[in-house]
């Protein structure tokens, strides 16, 4: 009897420390970030703050909120729905516009270079997302 209590009290806190640790989380799952845009002469067009839910992606924020554009797989311009796997390359956003080739937009997040795509940048509280225009190194050479 001692035992089944014991085991009955365990799997209680068990799940209590569940519920309470899945309650706190919601917290963390919303927040606002802000969209700086930045055209190739190095002048910002935009910078706008978004709030964001649990479900949200910076493309989902981005798609909503501006004009875009996205590559197929042969980095040619098409609407972002037919953007193969999920995966989206951006060639414009808002006028601000890129051939792949020369020239692309890199994404920074709180001014660090992102080193992943868009469909793969997390949304953090606070955050600011600024997409600007680049020329590939040593393309107009």
């Amino acid at each position: 009897m001692k035992k089944l209590f014991i085991t009955l009290a365990v799997v209680g806190i068990a799940a209590i420390s569940f519920f309470i640790s899945d309650y706190l989380r919601q917290g963390d799952d919303h927040g606002t970030i802000t969209i700086v845009l930045v055209d190739q002469l190095g002048d910002t067009i935009s910078s706008q703050t978004h709030d964001f839910e649990v479900d949200d992606t910076l493309f989902d924020i981005l798609s909503e909120h501006y004009t875009i554009q996205c590559a197929d797989m042969q980095y040619q311009p098409t609407t972002c729905q037919d953007s193969v796997l999920m995966e989206h390359v951006i060639l414009t956003i808002d006028g601000i516009e890129t051939d792949w080739q020369n020239t692309y937009i890199a994404i920074y997040v709180n001014d660090e270079y992102s080193s992943y795509g868009i469909s793969d940048i997390p949304l953090e509280d606070g955050a600011v997302y600024r997409f600007q225009h680049e020329v590939v190194e040593g393309a107009f050479e």
